[in-house]
């Protein structure tokens, strides 16, 4: 059975990797999978083994002119789209969209849904409070492909497979960590290593609103006044395209990387004391799940007015805040129906961004306690034990072509 994968945001790489993840998995004498993509997730794509193309041309046309050509060329039984919403937003230069791909090459369609639209009725709540009603795209495909992490690890309904993401890291292919990569370098004093992340579409988000420009600016310099109010050597490993714009507390050590190859970076994170993020959907966080790493999730459940202390001389700028589990997207109730009631949300610390006290808690007991790392370290056990009773959805797919 041979799978086309279209992966086209030019924002977020963590769909491309997702969707790569499954095809590795699925038994090669009986499946063969290609990849189209926008050309900022190709190399990601090849790192890991994935045949890839990019959708570079100047117009609409031009690209769908070239995938006629891959679909021409590679006959495949069945198109899958790495995010159904991130298809439709592409459309001004893909010129892709769900139904023109059931239309024009009249193969079975499926995609794959991290967030639980269906549950959730489609509708958004954006940082700042704008509520937004999206297009009920799932229901036009002939398989949604729910991945657990972070749904919970059990059968989903007709037309819905929940598909395990692999836990045994990246090692297996691509490349191998060398030169100056973060963990070869010593740490000082033997400090603990942490972790931090961020993608493109964090950056681009603020034309929305100045409420979000404001936490955007915001998010780095908290994170930082969190980390250095802990009053010790750490060292802070951030991948992504902004590099703090502000003095560094010396108490931190400090080490940016614009882009680390996919298997590099997977071994950098599985070798971290401690991953932080304000993401609840971050790739990185179910990818630290799996490999065990301690993991805190610092989030916002209610608006408020900064008033002095510790968050005035951290971000001064910062007006307003607005409740999100993902920054600086909000969506916020969007993922209540996803997280409630799911294991996967005990399988990582939590906290209030602006709850100082809350913060240094769970960083502490995160980095330092040893009870409390153990007692996370089970719950994360016990997830990746229930994730190996799903069904692979291999049968799934070849369903959907019959």
């Amino acid at each position: 059975m041979k799978l086309l994968f279209l992966a086209p945001s030019r924002l977020s790489k963590g769909d491309a990797g997702l969707a790569a993840e499954l095809a590795r998995r699925l038994p090669r004498a009986r499946f063969r999978a290609g990849f189209v993509a926008a050309p900022e997730a190709v190399p990601l794509l090849r790192d890991l083994g994935m045949p890839a193309l990019p959708l570079a041309g100047a117009t609409p046309a031009e690209n769908l002119a070239a995938l006629d050509r891959v679909v021409q060329g590679f006959a495949p039984d069945c198109l899958v789209a790495a995010d159904a919403f991130a298809l439709h937003h592409s459309t001004g230069w893909s010129g892709l969209t769900i139904e023109l791909l059931r239309e024009r090459y009249g193969r079975p369609v499926a995609s794959f849904d991290r967030l639980g639209w269906q549950a959730a009725g489609y509708t958004v709540d954006f940082y700042g409070g704008d509520r937004v009603r999206f297009p009920r795209l799932l229901e036009a495909c002939d398989l949604v492909i729910r991945t657990s992490p972070p749904h919970p690890p059990g059968p989903g309904p007709a037309g819905v497979v929940t598909a395990a993401l692999p836990g045994g890291g990246l090692h297996d292919g691509g490349l191998r960590p060398s030169g100056d990569h973060p963990d070869s370098l010593p740490r000082p004093d033997g400090s603990p290593v942490v972790f931090l992340v961020n993608s493109q579409w964090e950056y681009r988000y603020p034309l929305r609103s100045q409420p979000a420009a404001e936490l955007i600016y915001a998010l780095p310099r908290i994170v930082h006044s969190h980390l250095a109010a802990l009053d010790r050597r750490l060292r802070v490993v951030h991948v992504g395209p902004r590099r703090w714009r502000f003095p560094v507390a010396d108490q931190l050590d400090y080490r940016y990387f614009s882009r680390l190859p996919y298997p590099m970076y997977h071994a950098q994170l599985a070798a971290a004391d401690l991953f932080l993020t304000t993401n609840a959907l971050s790739v990185t966080l179910a990818q630290a799940v799996l490999a065990g790493v301690p993991s805190l999730l610092l989030q916002n459940g209610t608006a408020l007015e900064p008033a002095g202390g510790w968050l005035a001389t951290a971000a001064p700028l910062l007006r307003s805040a607005y409740p999100f589990r993902v920054a600086p997207l909000g969506w916020h109730d969007l993922l209540d129906p996803l997280l409630s009631d799911n294991p996967y949300q005990g399988c990582f610390g939590t906290a209030g961004i602006f709850d100082r006290p809350a913060v240094l808690r769970q960083l502490s007991g995160l980095l330092d306690d040893p009870a409390e790392r153990a007692s996370l370290a089970q719950r994360q056990h016990d997830y990746r034990a229930a994730l190996a009773g799903l069904t692979r959805p291999d049968d799934a797919l070849r369903a959907v072509t019959r």
